[in-house]
């Protein structure tokens, strides 16, 4: 069986034509309440995923998200998934991934690889993310912890597919760019190739006599 087989397998009781992943530990900090709120907000043909699951004693607040999904009505719209071995063909499958921190993330590796796979991106406005996302051209940048504003891209997304789609493919270019691992490794290469001179080092029992 296929990856994506196999993910499109654990979304087949999710009947939101138009998914939103989120890919994090749970965490207070990372914000998944955020993205709950804002769907809240959203029309109903909005789901969301949840990728990753609580660590360092934060059970409790992996807890109060799933009690936030009854107390909001998203039930049939949200699923967690916990932590999973391979996420990128779950990436693929989503519409929309979102980032949510409510503190400024140094670099957001999730937003890179979301761009990579091709797919949109929207970010809390903090952080790394204003060095990886321009608004609104190779994704969305929206103030952390502002559900309004959050619903409010999640749902033009969701109703201009080929402008969400345009920018998709502009983020995907320029993190390719930007960030793809062959390109950073060749980079690095010429860097060091300026700074670093070949030597001859004598082999120290070459000089013995």
């Amino acid at each position: 069986m296929s990856q994506l087989h196999a993910a499109r397998r654990q979304l087949a009781d999710l009947s939101c034509p138009f998914w939103v992943g989120h890919f994090s530990r749970l965490s207070h900090w990372k914000g998944q309440h955020v993205l709950l709120n804002a769907l809240a907000l959203c029309p109903p043909q909005i789901g969301a995923i949840f990728v990753g699951d609580a660590l360092f004693g934060e059970e409790a607040y992996a807890q109060s998200l799933r009690e936030q999904v009854v107390k909001l009505g998203l039930c049939d719209r949200i699923r967690f998934l916990g932590f999973q071995p391979q996420v990128i063909p779950l990436m693929r499958l989503c519409n929309l991934l979102a980032h949510t921190a409510t503190a400024p993330e140094p670099f957001g590796r999730v937003i890179v690889e979301g761009m990579l796979c091709g797919r949109p991106v929207v970010a809390a406005a903090a952080g790394g993310a204003l060095e990886i996302i321009q608004h609104e051209r190779t994704g969305w940048l929206t103030p952390p912890e502002d559900a309004e504003r959050l619903a409010e891209v999640l749902t033009r997304s969701y109703r201009d597919p080929a402008f969400t789609a345009i920018m998709a493919r502009q983020g995907q270019l320029v993190a390719q760019e930007r960030f793809d691992l062959a390109v950073v490794n060749a980079q690095i290469d010429r860097v060091l190739s300026t700074v670093v001179q070949p030597t001859t080092v004598s082999s120290p029992l070459l000089a013995v006599r």
